[in-house]
């Protein structure tokens, strides 16, 4: 079993080595290298510890065909660049969807799998902002922020990567296996765990460094002190990428640790376009949408000069309730924004800045 130095490493290779004992994505990195170090390592195990790992590499490549996934190594050219500016970047990557997704420009959008009604309001608006100026939105699939981003992104047509703490084979939490379906097949799911492998108390605090590298900025909405979202800024912060946070009030238990990034060294997001400068984008206006008869008179009674819910009521000639109702669904549309005193502001869309 032994084979040259020379001989280029497989993805079989590479799997087997990194189900080696004490080898790990760190000490794995030193493994691509040198065309052949897998190979010439696994030679240097017993024969039946050989037998062992390859045998587990061929149960998670089979896994892969079964399910539709492609198995990237880290010498891959659709390997997502991004990546590489991890010092313990994934050796071996198993992804199912268009890997062009993964590519920039890309914000992760992060917060507590407990949220309020207003973190998920505000996950959703940004989202849906920047699905509808191009950019891809990046999460991590848990209910809660994470869940309400995604869907976001999904429904305005946008692109969306979801990095999974378990292997794609793996459906966690169970109330998402429609939407992690739907990634699957609309967007991008990622992870670095075989296909059977469930996950356990350390690898989703590891797939945080994922969605911080593949992200241009990492937005945390909401996160209460010890939140898994935390960890990922701190990731996105170590690689020297940029950290937004939506401010939330002082005595929400949600909301102290993402406040806390503020004092440290997060921006401050204050409105779903403020996402998009940092980008370098600007808006354009919005054409005028297609919506049901209660949504479009809410539209027309803001382009009337309605700015909260008794005067868009009353200009549309709604209820307040109903002029509620469409209202809701105008802003999971993206096409308005409700500041906290219930001030009603018409969005708009954007595009990347251009030289003039």
């Amino acid at each position: 079993m032994h084979s040259s130095f020379h001989e280029v490493d497989s993805a079989r290779d590479l799997i087997a080595a990194r189900a080696l004992p004490g080898v790990g994505d760190v000490s794995g990195r030193a493994l691509l290298e040198h065309e052949g170090a897998a190979r010439a390592l696994l030679a240097t195990w017993p024969a039946p510890a050989q037998r062992t790992a390859y045998d587990s590499a061929d149960a998670s490549l089979a896994a892969a065909r079964a399910i539709g996934a492609s198995v990237l190594t880290a010498r891959d050219a659709h390997y997502p660049p991004r990546l590489r500016d991890l010092h313990d970047a994934p050796i071996v990557l198993y992804a199912r969807g268009a890997l062009a997704i993964a590519e920039p420009p890309a914000v992760a959008i992060v917060g507590t799998r407990n949220a309020s009604s207003y973190g998920i309001r505000v996950a959703r608006a940004i989202a849906t902002s920047c699905a509808r100026a191009g950019v891809t939105v990046v999460s991590g699939l848990a209910q809660g922020i994470d869940g309400a981003a995604h869907e976001a992104a999904l429904a305005a047509g946008g692109r969306t990567v979801a990095v999974l703490g378990t292997g794609l084979g793996v459906v966690f939490p169970s109330r998402h296996r429609a939407l992690q379906e739907r990634i699957g097949n609309e967007g991008l799911l990622l992870t670095e765990l075989p296909p059977a492998q469930s996950g356990h108390g350390g690898t989703f605090p590891r797939r945080n460094r994922i969605i911080a590298a593949l992200a241009d900025i990492t937005v945390v909405v909401e996160a209460g002190v010890g939140s898994g979202a935390l960890i990922t800024a701190d990731n996105a912060h170590t690689l020297d990428r940029r950290i937004a946070v939506v401010p939330h009030a002082i005595d929400v238990p949600s909301a102290v640790g993402s406040n806390r990034l503020l004092k440290e060294y997060a921006e401050p997001i204050l409105s779903p376009d403020d996402v998009l400068e940092m980008l370098s984008l600007r808006a354009e206006p919005l054409p005028a949408p297609l919506l049901d008869a209660d949504a479009a008179a809410c539209w027309d009674a803001l382009q009337n000069g309605a700015r909260d819910i008794t005067s868009m009521a009353r200009l549309s000639g709604l209820t307040v309730r109903a002029a509620a109702t469409a209202l809701s669904a105008l802003e999971l549309e993206g096409l308005v924004h409700v500041e906290i005193d219930g001030a009603i502001r018409q969005r708009g869309r954007r595009h990347r800045d251009e030289d003039h």
